[in-house]
Parts: C-alpha cells; sequence; structure tokens
C-alpha cells in the first residue's frame, strides 16, 4: 500500500499545509508520495526530501522577501498596510509580473537535489503552459539536476501577479491554472490512499479519475487570511490551524473551527447543559429545539451547546487557533463581555426596527442587546424568534456569568 499526501496552491495560505505536516508528524502518519501545485509544489519537495524543520523555519520566519524583490513594509491586519500589500501586487498586475527573486533564494537555500533524487518518496507537481494554458504534470523521474528549481518556479509563477518562468523555449505559469490539487497524478504515481490538502483557493481542481481510491480531503475550517499576506503573524496562525484541523481529523481532537482537547465538550455539557435547556424552557418557544416534532436527543442537545459556544467564541474575537478546554473558553468568553463597552443599544434597537438584519444575524452587540433583554425580561419572546442564534448565544452567556 502507497500513502500519497497532495497539496494544493494557495500562496501564503500554503503555511496552513506546514500545520497538517506537523500533525502528520505527530501522528506518525507516513507517506510514500508527495504531488503539489504551486506553493504546494515547494512544500512537497520538502517532504520528499524528509527536510521537516527546514520547511518548518521557512515558514515560521515567513516574510515577503522570500517571496518577491519588492520591499513591503506594512502589515495586512492594518487597513493602510492591506491598500500598500495590494497596490504592490496590482503594480505587477499591470507591468507583467514581479520576478520570483526572493523565492529563487528560498528554493536555492532549501532545495538538495541529491538528497531529493535519491530519496524514496516519490514525487511529482503540476504546471501550466502559457499562453496556450495546456497543462503539464512533472514526474520525479523526468527531472534532472540542474532543472529542478526552475519546476518549481514554473509551478510557483501565478500570472500576472508573477512574471512566467521560461524553461527551454516555453513559458510556464502557475498549476493552479491546470490541476491545483493533483490527486490524479499521485495515482499515476502509484497511491492507493491519498490524504489531500485543500486550501480553498482560485484554481481549477479535477475530478478523481480512479473512484476506488480512497481520498480523504483536509480542509480549512476558518478564514486563513490573504492569499498575498506573506508575513510571519498570518504564517504562524495558519500552522496552528492546519495542525489542529488534521487533529480533529482524526479523532486527537475535538471542535469544528475551534479545538479542544479531547473529553473537554463531554463534560462542558455535564456542567452546564441541564442549566443552559432548563432555563430556555422557561422562555418556551421550545420549537427550536426539536427536529420535526421530535424533540433533541441528548447527542443533538450536546452538540447544538457546542456549536453556541464556538459561535459565541468567533463573535467575542477569540483566538480559534489555540487548543482550549472549555473551561477555559468559558472564562475568556466572559472577560471579554465584561470588557465590551456597549455605549447604547440605539443602533441595534435601528436595525431591528427598519427589519434589515435576518433572522441568522449574529453579531456581539446583538448578543449583548439580547443578553440586556434577558435580564429586564423584556421582549424576550420576540427576539427568541428573530434572531435565534442570537438569542441561544445570550442565553449560554447568562449560565456562564451565572457561573463563573
Amino acid at each position: 500500500m502507497k500513502r500519497a499526501i497532495v497539496l494544493s496552491g494557495g500562496g501564503a495560505k500554503g503555511a496552513y499545509e506546514m500545520g497538517v505536516w506537523k500533525a502528520l508528524r505527530r501522528l506518525e502518519i507516513n507517506y510514500d508520495i508527495v504531488t503539489g501545485s504551486s506553493v504546494g509544489s515547494l512544500l512537497g519537495i520538502l517532504m520528499a526530501q524528509e527536510d521537516y524543520y527546514k520547511a518548518f523555519k521557512t515558514w515560521y520566519y515567513m516574510d515577503y522577501k522570500k517571496v518577491i524583490d519588492v520591499e513591503i513594509k506594512g502589515k495586512y491586519a492594518t487597513k493602510k498596510g492591506k491598500e500598500e500589500i495590494l497596490q504592490k501586487y496590482a503594480k505587477g498586475f499591470v507591468t507583467g509580473g514581479y520576478e520570483l527573486k526572493g523565492l529563487e533564494s528560498v528554493i536555492d537555500d532549501t532545495l538538495d537535489e541529491n538528497k531529493f533524487l535519491k530519496s524514496n518518496i516519490d514525487y511529482g507537481l503540476s504546471t501550466t503552459y502559457f499562453p496556450s494554458l495546456k497543462g503539464k504534470y512533472v514526474k520525479k523521474k523526468d527531472l534532472k539536476p540542474g532543472e529542478i528549481k526552475n519546476y518549481l518556479l514554473a509551478s510557483c509563477s501565478c500570472f500576472p501577479a508573477f512574471k512566467p518562468t521560461k524553461i527551454g523555449s516555453n513559458l510556464f505559469i502557475d498549476g493552479g491554472y491546470y490541476d491545483n490539487l493533483p490527486i490524479n497524478l499521485a495515482i499515476d504515481l502509484g497511491a492507493d490512499e491519498v490524504i489531500a490538502i485543500d486550501l480553498n483557493t482560485v484554481g481549477i481542481i479535477k475530478k478523481v479519475k480512479n473512484k476506488k481510491i480512497p481520498v480523504k480531503i483536509i480542509k480549512p475550517r476558518n478564514d486563513l487570511g490573504s492569499f498575498f499576506a506573506f508575513e510571519k503573524d498570518y504564517a504562524r496562525y495558519a500552522i496552528d490551524l492546519g495542525y489542529n484541523d488534521t487533529m480533529k481529523e482524526y479523532n486527537e481532537l475535538e471542535g469544528n473551527k475551534y479545538t479542544f482537547k479531547k473529553g473537554s465538550l463531554s463534560r462542558n455539557y455535564k456542567r452546564i447543559g441541564d442549566e443552559f435547556y432548563k432555563l430556555y424552557d422557561e422562555y418556551k418557544n421550545a420549537f427550536i429545539f426539536k427536529t420535526g416534532n421530535k424533540k433533541l436527543t441528548e447527542k443533538q442537545k450536546s452538540d447544538k451547546l457546542n456549536e453556541v459556544l464556538e459561535l459565541l467564541a468567533e463573535n467575542f474575537k477569540i483566538n480559534p487557533s489555540k487548543i482550549y478546554r472549555t473551561s477555559l473558553l468559558n472564562v475568556l468568553i466572559r472577560k471579554e463581555f465584561i470588557k465590551t463597552k456597549t455605549k447604547s443599544f440605539h443602533k441595534i434597537k435601528s436595525l431591528i426596527k427598519s427589519n434589515v438584519l435576518k433572522r441568522k444575524y449574529v453579531s456581539k452587540d446583538l448578543i449583548c442587546y439580547i443578553y440586556d433583554a434577558l435580564l429586564k425580561n423584556e421582549r424576550v419572546k420576540t427576539l427568541m424568534n428573530m434572531f435565534p442564534k442570537a438569542f441561544l448565544c445570550a442565553l449560554y452567556l447568562k449560565v456562564i456569568t451565572r457561573r463563573i
């Protein structure tokens, strides 16, 4: 049996794939084949070399200089920085694309051709002829010393932001224009089992031809930031998310967008589930907790409580890249709630009155507004019918502010 790791393209979001590799090592999941497109082709070659620490260091200290030879001072998290970064990339669009000088230096520092070619791990990448947009799979057995770097650059040449890469008499651009998740290439190389990391970025993904091959897809459950944000803060955040999501896929951790130690969610349900549902019943309108005409099972109640906890954490801007115990997350939510200074509910009242808020709408301000209504016992039934998700968050908030 041969297992393949397939890595999609995604620019700066590729740090997530580094986190997946970290988790696979922790899980002691080995592989025989690696294929990749664009940024995935770069990590893939380091996976083929088995140079984990070299790859981790590259991503952990990510910087724009490692990609392009253009000075960028701003940070993507700020409005001014975001404008600067987008303007710089836009300039590349209109001038025919930047040279990948920074990336070329990174490849020089990390690629060990002798180690790669002698490795027992097979490898392949996708790239695209330009301007015909005809695809090309490049396999390890066809690569010769001295040309590996050029094909890596070819797979990463995200035109029009970056210039096409010339190899011989041909021009090549990013592999995402042909196959951004080269699962079929992995199968062609002999894979009997595939673990594919799909970064949910723009690019063509081909249907898997051999349906008999089991394919496990790992996707980000949270926003990874921008394709263009080659910054260490974003990279470290994405590494953590990639690790967490992979550990959850293999049932070593729990949660959806947030991540919890194993068993923590069930302990939270045992601690506050009865109180939460009892308090809800006091406000009636129990149809929210029914599936058809049947009341929810204990598991469904537990799952619903977990959803509310994560939704509350998301709206109070708790960092989703950490691994939590639910008891700690409850404390952090309460602290953020205490720090929230709602000067006036006039804006929320106005939006509700004008009927511009949809039934699924949830925000920190709306949760706090409903929480205040619960304390005053005002408009409770109306609010729970208008905004059931926000109401459940306010109800959960009421439970943990009483208990902590």
